[in-house]
């Protein structure tokens, strides 16, 4: 597959004297409605924006040409529409600055929820003033859980049952989000310059990986876990494709691996270097939550937060099929031509032992509960706390309708939040209610050894 290589660049207003580790960024070609120049009342800004977070607002209409004008027409018509629609939904997320300024909402047009966002940053800081720090409240049937980054604030509100533990595990991945387009030495030095600066002119064009991120949250149990989905492959198949990435040696390079669909083919990392299950999350959302990566060789500065928030990292992305992709992190920033080569001749060799066929099928088919074959089994999750890995099957039977899959989605969520806290973990737990029964159950590597000597 024959593409041009896209540079992603960093910001032009960086001083003279800074270093590579903390460089201002702003990535050039993301995809993404935010522009430096637009106002608050642009129209296709704004729906755009309402398209792109998913809104049940019933204003937005079909995409094409057509789009832009009933989008121009709905925001100059109903302004209170974009600002609005978020109260539909059961769970929200604001991001501001410790001074009050908005960053970016989940749902709706930051730049119209201003006046909220400086309440929330007053509740912060009469806490503060009392040498005390607000974590979350209960109002009813909403839970508003705060995390304190300095110098930003991130708010969870939500109506879905999630614990104060989980929606703060998730805060904290959109604070790493932020930190590995900017590395946390330049976020605190641009406020430390400037306390009232608006953080929106460097991330403009990357909401979209916040916006991809906030969805994944409520499908995907990898945030929950902390742990990663492996695509199913025959052992033979899997060797193969890990022995064709340690063919050739490119110098400085830290990590490589193979992507299918956001599962982990195979990963090449040196012996004492792991990735930390959270930076490959962020990395899996980079891959899926921009359409610019699927069209040509990207070559980005890129921050893991886990492995060193301080600096920035150098990623090498191409998709040699759809949905399958490999990705290079290297330390050194002109290594760009030499990992383009060093990926033609893996592709080449992937097709020729029918490496790439066989990944391409495997992402393109999930097994499913019934092939394991236990009777009343309707659906389950696996994690191997070792390995960092979990599996679980497609959705089927009652599941394949949104309301009970959801619903399933919920129920792993308490059971695990309930064997898992900290005053009083459990190492089995069970549910008995209308529609199914759920088992949780944790069994150590001691244990489990045991069990097999018998």
């Amino acid at each position: 597959m024959q593409q041009e290589p896209v540079f992603i660049e960093r910001d032009s207003t960086k001083s003279s004297n800074s270093t590579d580790d903390d460089n201002s960024l702003k990535p050039a070609s993301y995809q993404s409605s935010y522009s430096s120049n637009s106002t608050d009342s642009d129209p296709v800004k704004c729906y755009n924006k309402l398209k792109r977070q998913g809104s049940r607002s019933s204003i937005i209409p079909a995409s094409g040409e057509g789009a832009a004008v009933s989008g121009g027409a709905v925001a100059g018509k109903d302004s209170k529409a974009d600002s609005g629609t978020w109260l539909q939904h059961k769970k929200h997320f604001f991001i501001l600055s410790s001074a009050g300024k908005p960053v970016w909402t989940r749902y709706g047009d930051e730049s119209r929820l201003s006046s909220l966002m400086g309440v929330i940053q007053a509740i912060i800081s009469f806490f503060q003033d009392g040498d005390d720090t607000i974590k979350s409240i209960n109002a009813g049937h909403h839970k508003f859980v705060f995390l304190l980054k300095e110098p930003l604030y991130f708010v969870s509100v939500s109506r879905t049952g999630e614990s104060d533990s989980q929606l703060r595990d998730q805060l904290l991945y959109l604070h790493n989000q932020i930190i590995s387009v900017l590395t946390s030495v330049q976020l605190t030095r641009i406020f430390e310059q400037r306390v009232n600066f608006d953080l929106r002119r460097l991330l403009g064009g990357t909401e979209v990986f916040l916006d991809s991120l906030a969805t994944l949250f409520n499908n995907d149990h990898s945030f929950m876990l902390s742990g990663l989905q492996c695509l199913r492959l025959s052992r033979s198949v899997r060797d193969q494709a890990g022995g064709i990435l340690t063919d050739g040696k490119v110098k400085n390079l830290l990590y490589a691996m193979i992507v299918a669909d956001g599962k982990l083919v195979t990963l090449l990392r040196p012996r004492k270097h792991s990735l930390h299950p959270s930076d490959l999350h962020l990395l899996f959302n980079m891959l899926t939550g921009s359409t610019t990566f699927h069209t040509a060789e990207s070559w980005t500065p890129l921050c893991l937060p886990k492995f060193n928030s301080r600096g920035f990292l150098h990623a090498y992305i191409c998709y040699i099929e759809k949905g399958v992709s490999i990705v290079v992190i290297s330390t050194d920033k002109n290594n760009f031509f030499e990992i383009s080569e060093w990926k033609t001749n893996i592709v080449e060799a992937m097709q020729k032992n029918a490496v790439l066929e066989n990944v391409k099928e495997a992402s393109d088919k999930l097994y499913m509960v019934e092939e394991i074959q236990i009777p009343s089994l309707l659906h389950f999750m696996y994690k191997s706390k070792v390995h960092v890995q979990f599996t679980t099957p497609g959705f089927s039977g009652p599941y394949t309708n949104d309301i009970n899959r959801r619903r399933l989605f919920r129920l792993y969520q308490h059971v695990y939040d309930r064997m898992h806290q900290r005053a009083r973990p459990l190492k089995l737990y069970y549910v008995n209610s209308d529609k199914e029964i759920l088992l949780g159950w944790f069994q150590s590597i001691a244990e489990m050894d045991k069990e097999e000597r018998r």
